[in-house]
């Protein structure tokens, strides 16, 4: 839950891309809407979302980019859970000079199942594997065998690593000590946590029956027979001490949890009343936002090379090496903060109102946009300047009819006077 939570807010939100020539050609603005088009066809940031989640849930994830069989930039993740071991290597001064990743295959050969180990390592031109087997026989058992160095294709490593702390690291002592204090306190409840009837004295086997009630005469001589109802002591203590721990979980994890029974209010609660209730989270997720950058960038970049390839290698575009190259694009993540649907749709509006936004920007953003939006709009918009066009039409067909009645009545006129001079 607290990885989750950590995901949204930090993933979210589409990448940030932005252009950041000063004076962008057309031609470097059309590159660069083609490399966003293609950036949601090939869900890259569904790949960023895997990405983070798995590096928040093992510690490091890696996104290996790549040329499919039809030439096609792709991206797909490489996480310890999946059996890679990533083993990243540095210069002296902490720069990346090779990424090397270790896996085990299962492979049938013969009609036999035989295990392999792998290790491929990416430079910024080759891909190097050298490979093991390991066979039951001992006889054909194999040291390392290294294998020709082949082109990966891109102008640095294709793969984008990243190492960290999971999650709840910061709080994974006292995530153990609420569980077990939980299931002691589940544990005590199940056992002890039942009223009980305590009857005391010196009773017959057989117990007399009035009116359907049991009735038990204490025949002891002390006379000392009671009977009462036991009630399990008050956990109310353990409970507020469970509450503790779970605040301090919170705290320490930087993670906000909001239930429904934390909600006093019958009305639609206001973005900024949430932002202000989860502000841990979004410190958070900004300072994640740094952390991630490099990832951001280099994404970017391998994206955006393998994409040039790509239009280069289907006949698209035979310049697009050039053209992509000349595109400086800067890339980050983008912090998710709640915000109901009103807000948002008026910040859409204000932002297409000032001209910050295209009109078809915020026919897409907007919440309560249909699929076909765009198709009623521009029908609507071609209804009413076929209506202006016909009034404009009957108008001058008006205009002309009056400048000719005008012209019929001035020839009447003038007619009449050359008669009655002629007279």
């Amino acid at each position: 839950l607290i990885r989750d939570e950590q995901v949204i807010y930090l993933t979210a939100l589409p990448m940030q891309h932005t252009l950041i020539d000063l004076e962008p050609s057309d031609k470097q603005q059309e590159c660069f809407v083609k490399f966003k088009q293609y950036w949601d066809k090939r869900n890259q940031d569904g790949m960023k979302n895997k990405m983070v989640a798995a590096q928040k849930s093992m510690g490091d994830a890696g996104l290996l980019f790549y040329f499919d069989y039809k030439g096609r930039i792709k991206s797909r993740l490489l996480t310890f859970e999946d059996g890679y071991v990533l083993c990243p290597h540095n210069d002296n001064n902490g720069d990346r000079i090779l990424e090397s990743v270790y896996y085990v295959k299962t492979e049938l050969v013969d009609g036999e199942e035989r295990t392999v180990e792998y290790i491929d390592s990416y430079d910024d031109r080759y891909m190097y594997r050298i490979t093991r087997n390991l066979w039951s026989s001992s006889d054909e058992a194999t040291g390392w065998e290294y294998h020709d160095p082949e082109l990966h294709g891109f102008e640095e490593i294709p793969l984008v690593t990243k190492r960290g702390k999971v999650a709840w690291d910061d709080v994974a002592s006292i995530i153990n000590t609420y569980e077990e204090q939980y299931n002691i306190f589940q544990a005590i409840q199940r056992r002890f946590g039942w009223g009980l009837l305590y009857v005391k004295g010196k009773f017959k086997q057989n117990a007399e029956k009035i009116n359907g009630a049991v009735v038990l005469n204490d025949s002891s001589i002390e006379g000392k027979g009671d009977a009462k109802f036991l009630t399990p002591p008050n956990p109310e203590g353990t409970i507020e001490t469970l509450q503790l721990m779970l605040d301090s979980i919170q705290l320490g994890a930087s993670t906000t949890f909001i239930l429904p029974k934390d909600l006093k209010t019958g009305g639609e609660l206001a973005g900024i009343t949430v932002q202000l209730v989860q502000n841990q989270d979004i410190q958070n997720a900004l300072q994640k936002v740094i952390d991630w950058q490099n990832v951001a960038d280099k994404m970017t970049r391998l994206f955006k090379y393998g994409l040039s390839v790509e239009l280069v290698n289907n006949g698209e575009n035979e310049k697009a090496i050039t053209e992509f190259e000349e595109l400086d694009i800067a890339a980050c993540f983008k912090v998710w903060r709640p915000m109901n649907d009103y807000e948002y749709n008026q910040m859409i509006t204000l932002l297409t109102g000032a001209g910050v936004l295209s009109m078809e920007s915020g026919i897409e953003l907007n919440t309560l946009s249909k699929p076909d939006e765009k198709q009623r709009i521009t029908k609507e918009k071609e209804e009413a300047e076929r209506k202006a066009l016909e009034i404009a039409q009957q108008n001058a067909l008006n205009s002309e009819g009056s400048e000719e009645g005008k012209e019929g009545k001035q020839e009447k006129s003038n007619k009449e006077e050359k008669e009655k001079e002629e007279n």
